[in-house]
């Protein structure tokens, strides 16, 4: 019988703390070369990895047809966005191209609304943001408990220390706060949430896990194993652990992260044995995770957001010398003729309306529209769109980075207030931000005041309406 496994970890959990050493390929390879059935990455409140794991999905489906990579998030769920809480573990599973679009939506969500909380940046999922989007999405999204940083262990690990104390209180507590959790999992997710347990041999992961059992049991739910990979094999323990304390720290990690590896059928039969759970049983389960999970690709036409512009006549007279910037004058296309008329009028306002600036612009629209035609998509949308925030913040009160690196090699950057560098008076050549050898999206990077982000997100908001959360792809942190 083949396991199919619903938690691991690559790199891409590292952006807020070191965590894991896992590279996407290497974790995939040794779930192949282990006999599973498939693999689900789910990375802490991340999401960076899933194009390079789709695509390498896509690369093995000659050679093995029947193995699933799997795309998820282990999510931070707490009621409120508070300071001084736990932030318990949750994980989440794509079953189709429409649970991506949730995952999405609530990553971009999370980190939109992040905050400081003990030294850490807080990514927080709420319960009433995963009603919201399962009612958007329904039968999307698998959820499974997590480890024991999950609310349902967490609270059978407090009921368990309550008993032992005597504390009835304490015991009665974390019993309604066990039922609460499993009524509201079962109300949202219905048959698509499993209970996890993990194959380790600490004294709380052994008690945790038998209790898990019998929790199960009472409710008639069926339980999982979720290895919670953050290395590959046992003997790169050492090598984990040297690499979380890399940056002078002192992180106690022997407890929790022994057994936090992709272990082989029989370690973790070995790993289960105090526990007394029937690995058969789990296995058989986790199959019934993957036989609901559809294939599908992530791969699509490059796209760019729309931001309102103004509406532009068409001009067909004038600019003979310069055909790009004159067919952009009389384009069908409105982003077109904003791209074109907003450069002409900047450099009419900074006098610099002559022979060497429009031939350099006419260089740029030339590139620009070559790209984009390879692409399938409107690169001169993509500084307008830039524009257009950047504007916003200024009203709002923020300082603007000057913009970064290459893009201030960009004179329509320059004449569109993306940037405030002439990059013909300080000699930028605009070949280092963008040339027709390298068709790719461009990307300029900018900074905005960390305080005025709860403003920017309410004018975005005010701006577009009930479209707001199908926009946040294009607006999230860079997840």
């Amino acid at each position: 019988m083949t396991r199919f496994e619903p938690h691991s970890h690559t790199h891409y959990s590292n952006i807020r703390l070191l965590d894991c050493i896992n590279k996407p390929k290497n974790l995939i390879n040794r779930a192949i070369e282990l006999g599973l059935s498939g693999i689900a990455l789910t990375d802490h409140e991340a999401l960076c990895g899933h194009v390079e794991a789709n695509i390498y999905a896509q690369e093995l489906v000659e050679k093995y047809p029947d193995f699933k990579v799997v795309l998820g998030n282990e999510i931070y769920l707490c009621r409120t966005r508070e300071s001084n809480q736990k932030y318990y573990h949750c994980i989440l599973l794509a079953k189709n191209a429409m649970g991506h679009k949730a995952l999405r939506e609530l990553s971009s969500r999370a980190w939109m609304n992040s905050y400081f909380d003990r030294g850490m940046e807080r990514c927080v999922t709420l319960y009433s943001d995963l009603a919201e989007i399962l009612a958007k999405y329904p039968n999307s999204l698998i959820m499974t408990t997590a480890c024991l940083g999950g609310e349902l262990s967490t609270w059978t690990s407090e009921l368990i220390r309550a008993e032992r104390l005597g504390d009835q209180n304490g015991a009665a507590k974390a019993h309604n706060e066990i039922v609460r959790f499993v009524q509201w999992a079962e109300g949202l997710f219905g048959e698509d949430w499993y209970i996890e347990c993990a194959p380790g041999q600490s004294r709380e992961q052994i008690e945790v896990n038998k209790r898990l059992v019998s929790i199960a049991a009472c409710f008639n739910k069926k339980m999982v194993i979720g290895t919670d990979a953050h290395y590959l094999k046992k003997e790169d323990r050492f090598i984990h652990q040297s690499y979380l304390n890399s940056k002078n720290g002192e992180r106690e990690v022997a407890g929790f992260y022994d057994y936090a590896y992709l272990q082989s059928e029989e370690e973790i039969k070995e790993n289960l044995l105090p526990s007394s759970l029937d690995y058969d049983w789990l296995v058989k389960n986790s199959e019934e995770i993957y036989n609901k999970i559809e294939n599908y690709s992530l791969l699509h036409p490059q796209t760019i957001s729309k931001v309102p512009v103004k509406d532009y006549p068409k001009i067909t007279q004038g600019m003979d010398k310069y055909p790009v910037l004159k067919s952009l004058l009389a384009s069908d296309d409105i982003y077109d003729r904003y791209w074109v008329n907003q450069c002409l009028d900047a450099l009419e306002r900074k006098n610099l309306y002559n022979e060497t600036y429009l031939s350099r612009l006419e260089e740029e629209a030339d590139i620009k529209v070559a790209v984009g035609k390879g692409l399938g998509t409107n690169v001169l949308r993509y500084p307008i769109v830039l524009q257009h925030y950047i504007d916003m913040m200024w009203e709002i009160g923020s300082t603007i980075g000057a913009g970064r690196g290459s893009s201030c090699s960009g004179l329509n950057h320059y004449l569109l207030g993306v940037t405030q560098l002439d990059p013909i008076k300080w000699n930028l050549p605009f070949f280092r931000y963008m040339n027709k050898d390298r068709a790719e999206l461009p990307d300029i990077d900018l900074d905005m005041s960390p305080s005025k982000r709860p403003l920017i997100l309410k004018e975005i908001k005010k701006e577009r309406g009930n479209s707001f959360n199908n926009d946040l792809d294009h607006l999230s942190n860079h997840n």
